[in-house]
């Protein structure tokens, strides 16, 4: 097996294959700068397999002669894609005897793109799940090897329930791999009638939009969840994230984003449809998480949030 994965999702599947198969290769993205002070910053599939004493590229272009000649010389019977990040060419897909597979987080063909957990979350999905697909030409496209619902919880975040997922990938991955390497499964084409769209986040989005009945909020702030998080500006410019929130059973007749009560339990603010958002933890600009309350003692709150 040769893996291709950046993000540390893909830690847990990187771990079973190199427990249960023979993981001969570790493709990663290159070292990057970030962070306050623009450190270089290692993937955290590079510290995986050099922990493991696996061999590891990290080409800047996966058409560089390097990368299909390794390819060559290991002679692999599958590579798996989690989590790269880049476009894999077909030259390299194609390469390896069962071709390369792709673990992606949602039901395909719904929510395909770069953000599937992310977007079944905001949209008060209460299932997803796991697909194994044969990587093509199109985006998330490519035929299904194998499926896995998975249910999500009323409290999920994005965090959690991407957590859930890479752990359950793993032996999924596993046992799907089993059968194809036995063949007993063959791939099947999608349905192009059901597909759907998942694009990457942008931090505008987390902006809380008091129009919105308080549900959509609730499921926004648990989409974005842990970026860009779900947030809102005071007047003087100074954006508060929203790190805990609910959504009681009250109705109001209050325009959106007028407070309706602050006090220790939590900050109520008028939503969309006469709902009400209840906010118990917040995080102001460069300061430590606290509450609403709390914040108050030293600030005021307007009456109405913008």
């Amino acid at each position: 097996v040769v893996f291709f994965g950046t993000a540390a999702v893909g830690l847990p599947i990187a771990k079973e294959l190199n427990r249960s198969c023979r993981l001969r290769l570790v493709v990663t993205q290159p070292d990057r700068r970030g962070g306050r002070n623009r450190r270089l910053l290692a993937p955290a599939l590079k510290q995986f397999a050099q922990e493991n004493r696996l061999p590891l590229l990290q080409p800047p272009d996966l058409r560089e002669p390097e990368l299909e000649l390794a390819l060559r010389r290991i002679e692999p019977d599958v590579a798996v894609v989690v989590a790269y990040g880049q476009f894999i060419p077909r030259d390299i897909r194609d390469l390896p005897r069962f071709r390369s597979l792709n673990v992606h987080f949602s039901l395909l063909p719904a929510y395909r793109g770069a953000a599937p957990v992310q977007r079944a979350i905001q949209n008060g999905e209460s299932r997803s799940g796991i697909s194994i697909f044969q990587l093509s030409g199109r985006m998330d496209a490519g035929p299904l090897w194998a499926r896995e619902e998975v249910a999500i919880r009323p409290d999920d975040t994005s965090a959690s329930y991407q957590q859930r997922l890479g752990e359950r990938a793993a032996p999924f991955l596993r046992s799907t791999l089993e059968r194809i390497f036995a063949g007993t499964i063959t791939p099947a084409p999608q349905d192009e009638a059901l597909a759907s769209l998942a694009p990457a986040i942008e931090k505008r989005e987390g902006r809380a939009n008091w129009e919105l009945p308080a549900r959509r909020l609730y499921d926004t702030w648990r989409a974005f969840t842990p970026w860009p998080g779900l947030f809102f500006h005071l007047p003087e410019g100074q954006q508060v994230k929203v790190l805990a929130a609910g959504v009681p059973q009250r109705e109001h007749s209050a325009s959106p984003g007028e407070v309706l009560d602050l006090s220790p339990a939590g900050l109520q603010v008028a939503c969309g449809l006469g709902t009400v958002l209840e906010i118990l933890a917040i995080q102001p600009e460069g300061k430590k998480e606290m509450s609403p309350w709390q914040y108050s003692l030293g600030h005021r709150l307007p009456e109405r949030l913008p």
